[in-house]
């Protein structure tokens, strides 16, 4: 797992990441795939802002988890809703 945070009690968000050493890894996944570039790009400021928290596996995919409940598994080639 690479970010995961408390929920922020004033606004019911998620903390900002500390560092950029995920949005890098998350980067590297996606790297040489522009549009998977520019998908995880928009999820990677969800998350920075608050939005979601995500868990990177060993695998390689990427479970987010958004504050209004909907959680998502981005995959090799597929994005797949779990709830």
């Amino acid at each position: 797992m690479l970010f995961r945070s408390d929920i922020d009690a004033r606004n019911g968000r998620h903390a900002r990441a500390e560092t950029d050493e995920t949005f890098d890894a998350v980067a590297a996944l996606a790297a040489g795939d522009p549009d998977k570039e520019l998908v995880l790009s928009h999820v990677a400021r969800m998350v920075a802002d608050g939005f979601a928290a995500w868990d990177i596996f060993d695998n390689g995919e990427i479970e987010v988890r958004f504050n209004t409940g909907e959680t998502f598994i981005f995959a090799e080639t597929a994005v797949l809703r779990l709830a």
